[in-house]
């Protein structure tokens, strides 16, 4: 599904007709220029979405760093960003509102006369200057955002490092939602691992490194899940079982037997997850003390019951 577009932007063929953003552009604007107002809220066309105030600048001096400090980088423009925006910054020439551009997430900014949006060449330095003068928020938001982005670097390499190697050839495609490498990377992963109950093994592994197994989990995490899928379920569960069972494996396992696609068609399944494969999956959930994960054995094993007494009965019925 393609993301939500909530910014009311002309179709492709007027867009194109319309200047690409550059500072000469944005010089241009700011002609004349005594009064800088940042409201909360983006902006719909060229107005700004919300009437609170968050910042005045009207010092002559100020005005001026301030444009100095939105900069664009013109490497870095024509893009649009699916929301229309943080914060609306109104520029106005004698008490007379002159434009209106959105800021985007502390890094870009967009002008409805342009044809797309502008990355900030100076979006640091800009930030620090608002918090100066008394909008931290923004400022605030940034850090925090390079805390994420840092944490989430680190996570990426932890996910690398336990995953085969071939991985980090297609990590480019696989952090860009392009599923057409598949084939190439299945084609890698068969010549890194030949033996099939071994690959397994290695994808389960690789599936169960993770700090959300259920919801919010970031999306390259779903690509030894989709390679598994490529498999009959009775020879996962069989390789499982030939394995040493460690709490790695059965991670990934329980993880894959209980995500929502699977359990569509689990039914059909249940004749090749054991009692015993079962009892390993329940024990690795309440290591862990994931509810949800419980929760899901729990439902697995009723599954399971349901299935075996019905098998019985047939069986006593012949």
């Amino acid at each position: 599904m393609p993301p939500l577009d909530l910014t009311n932007r002309k179709p492709e063929e007027e867009r194109n007709k319309l200047p690409k953003p550059s500072n000469e552009g944005l010089k241009e604007l700011f002609v004349d220029v005594d009064r800088v107002i940042i409201k909360d809220g983006g902006v719909y066309d060229d107005k700004a979405m919300s009437d609170q105030i968050l910042l005045t600048i009207n010092q002559a001096d100020k005005v001026r760093m301030f444009h100095q400090l939105m900069e664009i980088n013109e490497n870095s423009t024509g893009f649009y960003c699916m929301c229309l925006g943080t914060y609306a910054i109104e520029l106005y020439k004698q008490n007379s509102l002159k434009a209106t551009i959105g800021f985007h997430h502390n890094v870009s900014i967009r002008y409805y006369k342009w044809n797309g949006d502008a990355e900030l060449a100076k979006n640091d330095d800009l930030l620090t200057f608002l918090a100066e003068e008394g909008l931290t928020q923004p400022l605030a938001d940034r850090i925090e955002q390079k805390r994420n982005q840092a944490a989430d670097r680190i996570a990426q390499r932890k996910w690398l490092e336990i995953s085969p190697r071939c991985f980090n050839k297609y990590w480019e495609q696989i952090i860009g939602l392009d599923d057409s490498y598949y084939p190439s990377l299945i084609s890698d992963l068969n010549l890194e691992i030949p033996d099939k109950q071994k690959q397994i093994i290695a994808l389960l592994q690789t599936f169960g490194k993770t700090d959300q197994f259920w919801t919010g989990y970031p999306s390259y995490e779903v690509v030894p899940e989709h390679i598994l899928k490529t498999f009959e379920v009775k020879d996962i569960m069989e390789a499982y079982i030939q394995s040493d069972r460690n709490y790695k494996t059965r991670k990934g396992l329980g993880r894959f037997v209980c995500s929502f696609e699977f359990k569509k068609t689990r039914k059909k399944y249940l004749k090749y997850i054991t009692h015993e494969i079962i009892e390993d999956l329940e024990k690795c959930f309440d290591w862990l003390g994931d509810k949800r994960g419980i929760n899901e054995i729990f439902s697995l094993r009723n599954d399971k019951n349901k299935n075996s007494a019905k098998e019985d009965g047939l069986r006593h019925e012949i």
